[in-house]
């Protein structure tokens, strides 16, 4: 992709550490978008309900639900959105219905917890300068150690 435009690329989705940041850029990237792993940082403004979600989580606790108008969306696995996965409402409706519920009541069921399948890899809520460091620093050693596999 990255021959086909000349603006710049910003990867996002199934991005939450050094490796899938190297491999990102390795595609073309020359940024990224870590969004599930900031919703589940020290200071992200959201419940802590939703933040241990996104830790407890493993791959599979996230559900494509989709409206027949409308985006389709990524979300935490609940009853609610078992729902919606199985064509029982629409996913626009439910994400505005609850919002305020889920981001600062914590009440996952209420609404949608918009949150992506990197959340199985997602261990510890940390602060975003800790997350950022370690992001860098496994990237610079992701970096390294294929460079030294092509000189062998």
């Amino acid at each position: 992709m990255r021959a086909k435009v000349d603006v710049p690329i910003i990867a996002a989705g199934g991005i939450c550490d050094g490796i899938s940041m190297a491999a990102a850029f390795a595609l073309g990237a020359e940024g990224v978008q870590m969004g599930t792993r900031m919703v589940s940082t020290l200071e992200s403004p959201v419940h802590e309900n939703w933040k241990n979600a996104i830790v407890g989580a493993a791959e599979t606790d996230t559900l494509f639900v989709r409206s027949e108008k409308g985006p389709a969306l990524r979300v935490l696995r609940t009853a609610r959105t078992e729902r919606l996965f199985a064509g029982d409402g629409s996913a626009m409706q439910g994400l505005a219905d609850g919002i305020q519920d889920v981001y600062f009541g914590g009440k996952l069921e209420n609404g949608l917890a918009m949150c992506g399948q990197v959340a199985g890899r997602i261990e510890a809520i940390k602060p975003v300068a800790e997350i950022i460091a370690e992001t860098v620093r496994e990237y610079a050693e992701t970096v390294r150690r294929l460079h030294e596999g092509l000189r062998e």
